[in-house]
C-alpha cells in the first residue's frame, strides 16, 4: 500500500469509504505528521455518524494543543493521547515548537469495548511520558504492505497490538495519577509546614523541581484550588485564631503571616471572611462575653 505524501507528512488509507460503525474492528487510516507551524485539524462529530473513529497519537517531538469536550489540553514530546469517536475535537501544533507525531485512526465494536474497559470515558485522554511509541511503529510496519492476500492476518495482528497499546496507556495513566496525587499531598504538607514563612509558588517550584503549570494542575485536581489560594486560605485560618486569642495587633498579625501590609491583610481577610479583622475580633469578644454571662 502506497502512502499519500503531503506537505506535513504522509497518510495511509486502509478503511476505504464503505466501512461501517458496527464492524468488529477496522483501521481507517494511519500516518505521521512532520513539524509544521500551520498544522491544524478539526473533526466534527455528526449525529448517527456511521464512520466515527477513535484517534490514537504519539508526539515524537515538539508540542501541540487539543480542544475536546469543552476542555483544553497541551501535549508534548513523549505524550500519548486518545480522542473519543463520540466527541468533536480540534488539534493543532504549536507555532514556535510544532510537533512531529505518529497516529492511527481506528474503530469498531472491539475498540468500543476496550475503551470502555479502560475507563477512557472523557473526550480526550492524555498520558504524559508514555512508552507507547513502539506500538505505533509496530502497527505501521504491520500494515504498510497490507494487500488483499494478507489483509485478514494483518488486521488480526493489528487488533492485538492496538488493544495492548490501550491497556499500556491505561496502566501508565493510572500510575501517573497516583504519582500526581502523592506529589500533591507532599506539596500540601510542605505548605502546611511553612506557614510561618513568606511562601510563594516559586518556593514550591524550587523545592520540588517541578514546573508551575504541573504543580497548579495536580494540586487543583486533588484539592480543588490552586496552591496560591490554599496558602491564602491557611493564612486566613491562622489569622482567625490570632484574632480570637486577642494578643497581637492587626499590624503584628499581618507581619506574622507575611502579608505585604496591614491594608493588604485587612482587604484579603474581608474578601474571604466577609468582615474586617477589627470587626471579626469585636464580634468574637462579644460572643465570648455573652457566653460568660
Amino acid at each position: 500500500m502506497e502512502p499519500i505524501f503531503h506537505n506535513t507528512g504522509r497518510i495511509f488509507y486502509l478503511g476505504g469509504p464503505n466501512y461501517a460503525e458496527n464492524d468488529f474492528f477496522f483501521i481507517e487510516s494511519m500516518g505521521d505528521n512532520l513539524p509544521s507551524p500551520a498544522y491544524t485539524f478539526h473533526r466534527e462529530r455528526k449525529k448517527n455518524d456511521r464512520k466515527s473513529i477513535y484517534v490514537f497519537e504519539h508526539v515524537i517531538s515538539g508540542k501541540g494543543y487539543i480542544e475536546c469536550g469543552g476542555r483544553h489540553y497541551e501535549v508534548k514530546a513523549g505524550d500519548f493521547y486518545f480522542l473519543s469517536r463520540l466527541y468533536s475535537h480540534k488539534y493543532w501544533s504549536d507555532k514556535n515548537d510544532p510537533y512531529h507525531k505518529i497516529w492511527i485512526n481506528a474503530g469498531g465494536r472491539l475498540l468500543d469495548g476496550v475503551v470502555n474497559a479502560c475507563g477512557f470515558t472523557d473526550g480526550a485522554v492524555v498520558v504524559p511520558g508514555s512508552d507507547t511509541l513502539h506500538y505505533f511503529e509496530e502497527l505501521h510496519e504491520t500494515l504498510a504492505d497490507v494487500n488483499a492476500e494478507n489483509a485478514a492476518e494483518r488486521i488480526r495482528i493489528s487488533e492485538g497490538i492496538l488493544c495492548q497499546m490501550l491497556l499500556t496507556a491505561r496502566d501508565e495513566l493510572y500510575r501517573h495519577q497516583r504519582a500526581a496525587v502523592s506529589t500533591a499531598e507532599r506539596i500540601k504538607d510542605f505548605i502546611d509546614s511553612g506557614l510561618g514563612y513568606d511562601m510563594s509558588l516559586d518556593d514550591i517550584v524550587r523545592h520540588f523541581y517541578l514546573n508551575k503549570s504541573y504543580i497548579i494542575s495536580i494540586f487543583g485536581a486533588k484539592y480543588g484550588c490552586t496552591p496560591k489560594q490554599y496558602i491564602l486560605d491557611r493564612k486566613i485560618q491562622a489569622a482567625r485564631t490570632l484574632l480570637e486569642e486577642d494578643c497581637d495587633t492587626i499590624a503584628e498579625i499581618a507581619d506574622t503571616l507575611h502579608f505585604s501590609s496591614s491594608q493588604h491583610f485587612s482587604a484579603s481577610f474581608k474578601k474571604n471572611v466577609g468582615v474586617s479583622p477589627d470587626a471579626y475580633r469585636k464580634a468574637f469578644r462579644q460572643k465570648q462575653e455573652s457566653t460568660a454571662d
